[in-house]
């Protein structure tokens, strides 16, 4: 009796599919493996990439930090090296003050990170303000010993030919009501046009018409002294101008309450006039 091959066949089939789909299922927990590994893998990676694109940003941020830091300290100390050598120039003190006060090594050495650059800035920092301090009190005694050494009003407001005092300071019999009056300056008749002059040091404060003064002029001389010249015709100077003592600032004339040409002069101390005959020079 002959068998048909194709009916013997027939029940390998299905075993051999059902050896294939055990065989899938037997590989499909570690396929899932597989999957999730490379799952975790990539949210590594990227995550791990945004940690460096933020420390890339924190160092950039750091960097724009330290580059500011050294820009205003280079500013800071540009200007400390003109102040001390304007100082050594102007007051000849080449021996008191050394220009190299500031440790130029401090920022030459390795650093381990920006903790220990920021403690060598904050280091050159406090370096630069206490030199800066240093010369700025110094600056400060130098200066004042100056300004009281050419402040000092001393000078005639009238240097060409002096002029000559027509009427003193205090009581006097004022020459349009014939009231006495306390008059609060000296006057000096000259002629129109005649230079007036500082008799000190100063800044301009005032340059103005007033109804009684006419043309006006005030320099400021510092702690409170201020110097005043009134019915002047022509004005040299304007307000915030330095003068220097003996400087022309204005032209004599007979403007406001006048009764000719003549300088009405006057020294305040803190609002206060005092006798300008005191000041004027022997």
């Amino acid at each position: 009796m002959m068998t048909n091959p194709a009916l013997a066949s027939a029940p390998s089939r299905p075993l051999f599919y059902r050896l294939f789909v055990v065989l899938a299922l037997l590989q499909l927990p570690l396929a899932l493996y597989l999957y999730s590994q490379w799952q975790n893998t990539q949210q590594q990676n990227l995550q791990l990439a945004r940690q460096l694109e933020q420390q890339q940003r924190s160092q950039q941020q750091q960097l724009k930090r330290i580059g500011q830091r050294l820009g205003q300290l280079q500013a800071d100390l540009g200007q400390l090296t003109a102040v001390g050598q304007r100082l050594v120039n102007d007051y000849d003190l080449g021996d008191e003050i050394s220009l190299q006060r500031l440790d130029p090594n401090l920022l030459k050495r390795p650093f381990n990170g920006f903790a220990e650059l920021h403690q060598g800035l904050a280091q050159l920092a406090e370096q630069s303000r206490e030199y800066g301090m240093t010369l700025a009190a110094l600056e400060s005694l130098l200066l004042n010993l100056h300004i009281n050494e050419i402040t000092q009003i001393q000078g005639h407001p009238v240097p060409d030919g002096r002029g000559r005092l027509s009427s003193g300071f205090g009581q006097r019999r004022d020459p349009f009501t014939g009231r006495t009056r306390w008059h609060k300056g000296v006057d000096f008749s000259g002629k129109l046009g005649q230079p007036i002059a500082a008799t000190a040091a100063g800044v301009v404060s005032t340059v103005d018409h007033h109804p009684a003064f006419g043309g006006l002029v005030e320099i400021n001389h510092g702690q409170g002294w201020v110097t005043r010249y009134a019915h002047v015709d022509t004005k040299l100077v304007e307000v915030g101008q330095y003068v220097e003592q003996g400087q022309h600032i204005a032209l004599m004339g007979r403007t406001g309450r006048a009764t000719g040409v003549h300088l009405h002069y006057e020294v305040l101390k803190g609002n206060k006039q005092l006798d300008p005959a005191r000041f004027l020079p022997n």
